[in-house]
């Protein structure tokens, strides 16, 4: 089992970017993995403003340049993860728990009935056993005429991030996906990038509720709860059901009140339940947002993926407990294969790396004291 000193942190496990460890052939490039699920869509760099509406979880703004890069132009299908499961054998956390939560609206009155766990200030969701991507109302469900063109649900964020690795590409940053579904009109609040109207045409462009949740659903958008990804047309970038329809993972920390709290992760565009105006739930809009844990996921939660250098983001630091585990199970390689496909800017240090490190940073200490300190 490895020492935990042949590792170095910021001030423990890690060291930062600027003082690189060689990295063994370095001089060769790693094939680029086969891009598999949705199509992506090219966004070209651009800054933006991001952010701007209190009721969609936003208030703030700020400016964020980002260079190009490519998203999926609709959430993963059920098809497409079906491919990343039989392929690797993946068991999401809703199937690990044995349960999920869903609207209790969408669900059979025998499973209803059986279901008697909810959440006590969201009465209207309802944990239900044996509800998971493959059943997405539980027991009696199942995704019969549903596989190609709707997106896959209860997924959690690490799910969502092993999908995205599997298919050689990555979760977006908060900023790229707000961005994208902005489309070329940078200032709009809607994928359809006009005002809060819901077409010229007086015809519903995003899946969200509309009556007095949860007890009625007037079906205008014609759908009561999930929809088809291409359900509604697609922005001036390509890009399909950014807003409604299903809560989508990126790659973002979300802020939590205290250190003490469980990490979470940010969750961007809002779902089917959902309104336009802020009256419940979340507004409905492209800087809509919220967070949740890592292994949380519910009958409105799915994802799409992304591709390119990214930008806009912000990084997590590295979890030291889990470095600790890595670096006795696996040693320095299952540590720089972590922070690799996490993008983190932290180094791995050999002992003798590190040994000659600390010796460089004494004689530059020196070097810096006057001569009446020597």
């Amino acid at each position: 089992m490895p020492s935990l000193y042949r590792l170095l942190c910021l001030g423990c496990l890690l060291a930062p970017a600027g003082c690189e460890a060689p990295q063994a052939g370095s001089g060769t490039k790693a094939p680029k993995k086969r891009r598999r699920g949705p199509s992506l869509r090219k966004i070209p760099a651009r800054t933006f403003l991001m952010g701007g509406d209190e009721l969609s979880g936003a208030p703030g703004t700020k400016q964020v340049s980002l260079q190009a890069y490519a998203i999926d132009e609709t959430p993963v299908t059920n098809s497409q993860f079906r491919e990343f499961v039989k392929e690797t054998k993946f068991r999401t956390d809703a199937e690990k728990y044995g349960w999920s939560f869903v609207l209790n609206s969408s669900l059979s009155k025998a499973v209803l009935q059986e279901s008697g766990q909810h959440i006590e200030s969201a009465p209207h969701w309802v944990a239900v056993q044996k509800a998971w991507w493959r059943q997405p109302e539980g027991r009696d469900s199942s995704l019969k005429g549903r596989w190609e063109d709707y997106p896959v649900v209860h997924i959690s964020w690490t799910d969502a991030s092993a999908y995205c690795d599997w298919a050689g590409k990555r979760l977006p940053t908060e900023a790229e996906w707000e961005n994208a579904a902005r489309g070329k009109r940078k200032e709009s609040l809607y994928p359809w990038e006009g005002s809060s109207d819901i077409s010229t045409s007086g015809r519903w462009m995003m899946n969200i509720w509309q009556g007095r949740f949860p007890l009625e659903n007037l079906l205008e958008d014609g759908y009561h709860g999930i929809s088809p990804v291409k359900a509604f047309q697609a922005n001036s970038y390509g890009l399909f059901s950014t807003v409604g329809n299903v809560w989508e993972w990126t790659s973002d920390p979300f802020p939590t009140q205290s250190r003490q709290e469980e990490p979470q992760w940010t969750l961007k565009g809002g779902s089917f339940i959902d309104s336009l105006d802020g009256e419940f739930n979340h507004k409905a809009t492209v800087v809509t947002r919220m967070g949740n844990t890592a292994d949380s996921g519910s009958y409105n939660t799915g994802f799409r993926c992304a591709a390119g250098k990214g930008g806009g983001g912000r990084k997590r630091p590295p979890d030291q407990k889990m470095l600790q585990q890595l670096a006795e199970d696996g040693g320095i390689e299952a540590v720089q294969e972590y922070l690799k496909k996490s993008g983190s800017s932290a180094q791995v240090f050999t002992p003798s790396e590190l040994q000659k490190t600390r010796e460089e940073l004494r004689k530059q200490e020196s070097s810096l004291r006057s001569p009446e300190e020597l």
